[in-house]
């Protein structure tokens, strides 16, 4: 019986928030070399706009998550035009500042290391381009640790989506019965797990509590530490 663990990677492996607050401070920087009236609520405004556009018009695609258009249509509109060497320096801006302050959660490397011992199979499921996703988990020195890896850009499809844990239990030969999920969202990670047949724990380093796990009936984890005591195969 092949015994699967997957995780999803921005949220889960390390706080993506703090990562993307960071990349967006060192966007504005280099915008603010360039725009002298420019001024961080503006940007700030002008960037969630942009994005909010590429969303709406590119959802359930690994492109609806590209800072490069994000950038594009956040300079389109501030001047014009497409000028690709502000959306090439905004895009690698973002990028230097989220990889700068970028840390694997405490105890997720003793713990995976803890898992491969057991034998078990770790897949990671996640939304956004292969290339950048690669980049992440080679970043935080798990890149050759996992034994199957699915972005949504290689599906076709987002999570929620179902298609993209089946695909993946596919891939790995495994059954959803034989399948833990860990994520961070209840929306992309948790429910659709559990909908197929998968046994998803819920990863909550900052316990919020505004998300009963008795009432979605999973179990939740605050520390990686935890992660071993909770899997229990047949």
């Amino acid at each position: 019986m092949v015994k699967i663990i997957l995780f999803d990677l921005d949220g889960t492996l390390y706080d993506y928030e703090h990562a993307q607050k960071k990349g967006l401070a060192q966007a504005y920087e280099f915008w603010k070399s360039q725009q002298e009236n420019s001024n961080i609520k503006e940007f700030n405004k002008l960037y969630s706009e942009s994005r909010a556009w590429i969303k709406k018009f590119l959802a359930d695609t690994a492109a609806s998550h590209s800072r490069a258009l994000y950038f594009q249509k956040f300079v389109e509109t501030a001047i014009g035009s497409p000028n690709t060497d502000l959306i090439t320096a905004l895009n690698d801006a973002y990028y230097e500042g989220f990889f700068k302050v970028m840390t694997p959660f405490p105890n997720l490397l003793d713990t995976l290391s803890k898992l491969k011992e057991l034998e078990y199979k770790l897949g990671i499921v996640t939304n956004m381009q292969a290339n950048i996703q690669y980049k992440k988990l080679s970043f935080l020195g798990i890149g050759n640790v996992f034994d199957c890896i699915v972005t949504s850009e290689a599906v076709g499809h987002e999570k929620p989506n179902p298609l993209i844990f089946s695909h993946t239990l596919s891939l790995m030969k495994g059954t959803p019965e034989n399948t833990y999920m860990i994520g961070d969202s209840i929306k992309n990670d948790i429910e659709p797990a559990a909908f197929i047949g998968i046994k998803p724990i819920w990863f909550n380093p900052t316990w919020d509590s505004s998300v009963s796990s008795e009432e979605y009936k999973f179990q939740a984890i605050s520390d990686y530490s935890e992660l071993p005591l909770k899997i229990q195969f047949n």
